[in-house]
């Protein structure tokens, strides 16, 4: 007889990866992507010694490789820094190994990798760089093109096949960003909850995470017995990134400009291990915290990948929070439907907005309690950023009457993570968190 499936009054052991994602929406397959992420081809990945003795650091690979496998990670976009990377051609960096199946162009050229895991899942991972700007999905080498921020090199990246993004934007300004004409900027960067320099720029003091985050990776030393699980720790620093917001919803005005959140991995921060004897910032680890969601045109491809984010139709996911299920943000006008990224002008037909709630995962960690969700609705201008609509249960259906950009935030109050926190779980159930941030529809 089958095991019963878990109900939503039964704890489940905390999971170090997340449930396959198999749903559709409207037609399109909603897949899983880590967007920056840097292997032993960055000279400072791997505890900043990538490529010992010039051979690079196939352990600190195998980790990035198995990351990827159990967070279940459909399309991991792999933005490696210059130095080491521009030492090899583009299909000598691609981190393919033993089984892996290469990905070919029309013209015959290695452009990314399919990677089987042992249980059948399977990651594509697409080559690309992080500099001054960072492309992602490049079919070939353009040297130079990425280390200085200027339209041109924006165009020169597109031209060999990248979807053209930038990273740490809490680090700009709107006037530096608006000449560049980007496919896409980071909304949230995971650095800028971390390093002490950009939680600066965000108003944040430099090290106040420290005291919150400690329960979970040096619980004896806080004298915790019953520590909470070391994935976790995001309660203790997550933010939104109001800076990058900002600068989001200025392109947005003039430009079709998607963002994504950005991981960052390099596995060099903190090589000591927590108490569950992985090391703090394994690549499984910061890959279990948050992910991207693209809605692609079936079969997943490089192609339909890159279309996902040049089209905007995606979402971010903090998914140590929990895996949300149906969530969905529509323009809808005369029956017809509007995705996320969508760009609208306005007629005498009247436009609603249509946001569906998500409801938690059955398969996900997850305790006897509910968590409570808070959504907001936003409607950005030139004048700033407005609440079209703040609502805590039900889907809405809204007219948009104005021109502007539109974005969901969902925040979550994680009391059914409390199973899951130890003795520490009243510091940190009621704490709310972002769980999902949209790309924009555009009204204009």
């Amino acid at each position: 007889m089958p095991e019963p499936t878990p109900g939503p009054f039964v704890p489940i052991a905390w999971d170090h990866g997340q449930p396959e994602l198999t749903r559709q929406v409207r037609g399109l397959r909603e897949i899983r992507a880590i967007v920056h992420l840097h292997s032993h081809w960055s000279h400072d990945a791997c505890d900043g010694d990538p490529q010992p003795a010039g051979v690079p650091d196939e352990d600190c690979l195998a980790d990035l490789r198995y990351a990827l496998c159990t967070t279940r990670i459909d399309v991991a976009f792999v933005t490696d820094h210059p130095t080491h990377a521009e030492e090899s051609d583009l299909e000598g960096r691609l981190l393919n190994r033993e089984d892996d199946e290469l990905v070919l162009n029309d013209a015959g050229d290695a452009i990314g990798v399919w990677m089987t895991c042992d249980d059948g899942h399977r990651t594509l991972m697409l080559p690309g760089l992080e500099d001054d700007l960072m492309p992602l999905g490049q079919e070939f080498d353009v040297d130079g093109a990425a280390n200085t921020r200027t339209p041109e090199n924006v165009e020169l990246l597109r031209d060999a096949g990248a979807v053209v993004w930038h990273a740490h934007t809490e680090e700009r300004t709107l006037e530096e960003m608006e000449p560049l004409g980007l496919d896409g900027v980071e909304l949230y960067q995971l650095h800028a909850n971390l390093d002490p320099d950009n939680r600066e720029l965000m108003g944040l003091e430099p090290f106040g995470y420290l005291g919150d985050v400690a329960p979970f990776f040096f619980p004896e030393a806080n004298g915790i017995l019953d520590p909470p699980h070391p994935d976790l720790a995001p309660l203790g620093f997550l933010e939104p990134n109001p800076i990058a917001a900002d600068i989001l919803e200025g392109l947005g005005q003039t430009q079709h400009v998607g963002m994504t959140a950005g991981t960052d991995a390099h596995q060099n921060v903190f090589p000591t291990d927590a108490w569950d004897g992985e090391r703090i910032d394994s690549y499984r680890r910061m890959m279990r915290w948050f992910n991207n969601r693209l809605r692609v045109e079936p079969p997943l491809s490089p192609e339909s990948a890159k279309a996902a984010l040049l089209a905007a139709n995606n979402h971010a996911v903090m998914e140590v929070f929990g895996t949300p299920l149906d969530f969905d943000f529509v323009a809808e006008r005369d029956g017809e439907q509007f995705h996320i990224g969508a760009e609208i002008t306005r007629n005498d037909t009247p436009l609603r907005m249509q946001v569906t709630l998500p409801t938690l995962d059955d398969r996900a960690p997850r305790g006897p309690s509910e968590p409570e969700l808070r959504a907001i609705l936003y409607r950005a201008d030139a004048d700033g950023r407005h609440i079209v609509q703040e609502w805590t249960e039900g889907d809405i259906d809204i007219a948009a009457t104005e021109a502007g950009v539109y974005r969901v935030e969902i925040y979550i109050t994680p009391l059914h993570l409390e199973p899951y926190l130890g003795e520490v779980s009243v510091d940190y159930v009621s704490r709310e968190k972002l769980w999902i941030q949209t790309s924009p529809i555009f009204v204009r």
